[in-house]
């Protein structure tokens, strides 16, 4: 009905078509109902409202889960940034590597209380020690008691210029309920610190209500006097290693363990060893770590395995946390996590099982004595209840939250789950696609999620074949994209298309990528790989200008051919979603020129009635509520002049030919339904309109075109009648009106 967005129809979830290769399994496409629509039946490619926009959103959300941290913000979460000058530096939370020992297993040094009381003086403290000494675990700990959330600083950034960012930040830092910890380990320019630096944080800090920790070596004198006071001076006595070790081993085990852990005289020689050497206070609880991953629940432990991982570098902590994940369900749900990160706990828990199931070929059979007539083998069942999701995302580092997420729809409360470590999605993806050999597995898993019904799940899915392509990209090319690219499935082309735009960041891929998507563009025998070429180009596969990339749709669009059609349409929606106000002008006033080309007259009017329908944008309220949805091309013609003229000849072409006549009526329907109860947005549609007409010189026949489809949206038939738009036309356009 005019007004209302259409819902996602739900997609085959079972990819209908086997490989016939040895990585048998892997999905092609469903062979019925795949594609959208054809040009008997063109309605379904323009009844897709806001998808375009939905898309976008969800995909930048992906790429900034998976790795690439563009500029635009994530769907949901919190993000920060401070800009110095011209540079701009997002902000990621402390790893969980970071953070949970210290919270569960911290050993106050002998001056804490000193130190604590005089922490709480200033906003700004500089944590001075030895190497090893723990100064940047004692910082962490200072700032987790009075404040919410940490933060890591780069160690490059300029100190002198923090408070300045910060006081622009202020007000969205200071939003953050609980409060903000910044910390500076070990900054290079801290030969620029004075007394007057941290002065001029104090203000900025407190507006942001925050607080900054930098951590130096004891050897690093103060500038000047008045910087002493900031200062805080670790005991010269370092803290005993064996304390360490008995808290780390107290949080990672029970009581019972740890007593008996420390009662073992292998236990003790290692601990022996450690006190020998110049370790740190982090060898400590690394070790601390490694004994409770080699020791068994009577407290045995094997000391030569201890020793060999202990040797190995501190940054292996990921694989050891990986590792010490026990069971499929464990293992299934943290790769599940990794490519939906940030996604609702439904989704990724769905995903979880389905991938469980794909990695769990055999069912256990277990002896049951509980039957009278003896002991029977019987298959194991697995209690769903067993374990307990806030215990699973706690093994897993992993949190969940209740955040608002946005679909073409509009933006729903839901509840979604993330690693605390915003890198562990990508590490996690890449241990399971190299560690492992389950590639074809995970592909078929991959492409059955392609094919599901949420579109972020599709997207995230996709974007996850882009970071693998980053790892094996021929093997991938040879064993998927080829095959999918020609795939019947619009979800599962459009899917090459986004992988290959994540892979195409790596400056070592670009030219490669760009290659395979020629390959395909130029295959006259093959019109679905061109499509896929098309939506490959509109995603920023190739690196070509936005008019290199209009005018290679342009030359698709002489193919006569629906799928192409369609993609050329979905291709230019991404490529103006890039850039709007800058795409927009240039994309419209191509498609007008494309319009009275014979050869492109039906390829382009699809193209416009999909940029019409499946982009929108949100108008924010005054209230701070979810804003007002309008269509994009209205919504920039308030603002874009260039952008007035070709859109008002666009829609009066499509108005007034036969061709796609009925979607156009339908879009427009559309727009009208989406300005019923927004009178600034009525007033915007009836100025188009006016302008379609051809007002002060009216063109009587488009006139009694929108005269007779504005009657249309009162009649009894119509389930959702919008009067006030109705009323608003007719007084505009009828005979006797205004």
């Amino acid at each position: 009905m005019p007004g209302t967005p259409a819902p996602a129809q739900p997609a085959s979830t079972q990819p209908g078509e086997a490989a016939a290769a040895p990585d048998a399994g892997l999905p092609t496409a469903p062979v019925e109902g795949a594609d959208t629509g054809s040009w008997s039946e063109p309605g379904e490619a323009t009844s897709r409202s806001g998808e375009g926009t939905s898309r976008n959103e969800h995909w930048r959300a992906a790429r900034t889960v998976h790795g690439d941290r563009i500029g635009g913000d994530k769907i949901a979460g919190h993000k920060i940034e401070l800009r110095f000058a011209d540079k701009t530096m997002p902000l990621q939370e402390l790893s969980p590597d970071l953070t949970e020992p210290v919270r569960y297993a911290f050993v106050n040094p002998d001056n804490w209380g000193d130190l604590s009381e005089r922490f709480r003086a200033h906003r700004s403290t500089i944590v001075r020690g030895r190497a090893g000494q723990g100064k940047d675990a004692c910082a962490i700990r200072l700032l987790s008691g009075e404040v919410e959330t940490i933060y890591g600083l780069d160690p490059e950034v300029d100190v002198s210029r923090l408070a300045d960012s910060i006081a622009e930040q202020a007000g969205t830092l200071g939003g953050a309920e609980g409060g903000i910890g910044f910390l500076l380990c070990q900054p290079v320019h801290a030969a620029k610190l004075r007394g007057f630096t941290l002065q001029n944080l104090e203000k900025a800090l407190t507006d942001a209500n925050a607080r900054l920790v930098i951590t130096l070596h004891s050897e690093v004198h103060p500038a000047d006097d008045e910087l002493h006071r900031y200062v805080l001076d670790l005991p010269a006595q370092p803290i005993d290693h064996k304390r360490i070790i008995t808290s780390h081993l107290g949080w990672r085990c029970n009581d019972v363990v740890a007593a008996k852990l420390l009662d073992n005289p292998t236990v003790g020689e290692l601990i022996a060893e450690l006190g020998a050497s110049e370790a740190s206070c982090r060898s400590a609880a690394d070790l601390a770590a490694i004994i409770s991953l080699e020791r068994d629940d009577d407290g045995a432990v094997n000391g030569f395995q201890v020793r060999a991982r202990h040797r190995q570098h501190r940054e292996q902590a990921f694989d050891l946390w990986f590792d010490g994940l026990r069971g499929a369900e464990e293992r299934s749900f943290a790769v599940a996590l990794a490519v939906l990160d940030g996604l609702p706990y439904e989704e990724v828990a769905a995903a979880a099982r389905r991938l469980r199931r794909k990695l769990e070929h055999a069912q256990q059979l277990v002896l049951s004595t509980a039957q009278a007539s003896g002991p029977e083998l019987r298959i194991a069942r697995q209690d769903r209840l067993q374990t307990p999701t806030a215990r699973l995302l706690q093994t897993l580092r992993a949190a969940d939250t209740d955040e608002q997420i946005r679909y073409a729809y509009g933006t729903v409360p839901v509840r979604t789950v993330h690693y605390q470590d915003p890198d562990y999605p990508t590490q996690v993806i890449e241990r399971a696609w190299r560690g492992y050999q389950i590639q074809p597995t995970l592909l078929e898993w991959l492409g059955e999620l392609i094919v599901a019904a949420s579109e972020p799940v599709r997207i995230y899915a996709a974007s996850t074949l882009g970071i693998l392509a980053r790892y094996s990209f021929d093997y991938l090319c040879t064993t998927v994209f080829h095959r999918w690219a020609n795939s019947k499935d619009r979800r599962i082309r459009e899917a090459v298309a986004y992988a290959l735009r994540e892979a195409a960041v790596d400056p070592q891929l670009a030219a490669s990528a760009a290659a395979v998507v020629t390959s395909w563009y130029a295959n006259r025998q093959q019109p679905r790989m061109q499509a896929t070429a098309a939506r490959a180009y509109g995603a920023g596969v190739g690196s070509l200008d936005p008019a290199a990339t209009i005018d290679r749709l342009g030359r698709l669009a002489t193919i006569d051919e629906f799928t192409v059609a369609l993609a050329v349409g979905d291709a230019l929606a991404d490529l103006i979603l890039q850039d709007p106000a800058g795409t927009a002008p240039m994309a419209c006033t191509a498609l007008l020129a494309w319009f009275t080309d014979g050869r492109r007259t039906r390829p382009a009017q699809l193209a416009f009635l999909i940029l019409a329908d499946s982009m929108v944008t949100w108008a924010p309220a005054e209230d701070g509520g979810p804003g007002t949805r309008w269509p994009t091309l209205l919504h920039l013609a308030q603002s874009v002049e260039a952008l007035r003229g070709p859109l008002f000849a666009l829609w009066q072409r499509a108005v007034a030919e036969s061709i796609l006549h009925e979607q156009a009526h339908a879009v427009l329907s559309g727009w009208a339904g989406l300005a019923e109860h927004d009178g600034e947005q009525l007033d915007v549609l009836l100025r188009l309109l006016r302008a379609t007409v051809g007002l002060p010189v009216p063109d009587d026949r488009i006139r009694q075109i929108l005269i007779r489809l504005a009657a249309r949206w009162v009649e009894p038939e119509t389930l959702i009648p919008l009067p006030r738009a109705h009323q608003a036309v007719m007084a505009q356009l009828a005979p006797g009106g205004n």
